[in-house]
């Protein structure tokens, strides 16, 4: 999901790497804080689809800076990697989730409704396999692991209200 975050903060502007990182980092941080060595690779599968471009500038000391930018047709790759499949594992989902949701500005209106839709009905899965689970007689959970469960649950219902809000605004 990385390279969702990257489109998304190169397209007012060419990013050198470290440029790139922070703008990540600042807009992202709350939950993602990626590092250069995930960062670069994901540059370079993006130069290799063709989705972003490379500008190596020199300055008057003859230090090369490399700067990345958006290449014509990046907006079908973002919507491809966009729409890939969420996680099946709720951990990773989340996360997904999040970051989808932080770079949904650049989809239209009716690509925004979609996705919701489709979160939605993941969230509500998620949230009967947790209330199974919870009231799953023949499993002897202790407490942490009860407190554990009713917790998840909470947060998958939080998320459910907060995109059913965003669909409404």
């Amino acid at each position: 999901m990385i390279e969702l975050l990257i489109l998304y903060s190169l397209k007012n502007r060419e990013r050198t790497l470290y440029s790139l990182r922070s703008e990540i980092i600042e807009k992202f941080g709350s939950f993602t804080k990626p590092s250069v060595g995930t960062i670069h690779p994901a540059l370079k599968r993006l130069l290799s689809s063709n989705t972003v471009t490379i500008r190596n500038d020199f300055s008057q000391g003859g230090k090369k800076s490399t700067y990345y930018g958006l290449a014509l047709h990046w907006q079908k790759k973002f919507n491809d990697l966009f729409f890939t499949p969420l996680s099946d594992n709720p951990t990773t989902f989340f996360t997904e989730l999040q970051t989808r949701v932080g770079v949904m500005s650049l989809l239209d209106d009716d690509l925004k409704e979609t996705f919701i839709n489709d979160a939605l009905q993941k969230l509500e899965s998620f949230s009967l396999d947790l209330q199974n689970a919870l009231e799953d007689e023949y499993i002897d959970y202790d407490e942490y692991q009860k407190a554990l469960l009713k917790k998840n649950i909470e947060d998958t219902e939080n998320f459910k209200n907060f995109l059913a809000n965003l669909k409404e605004s």
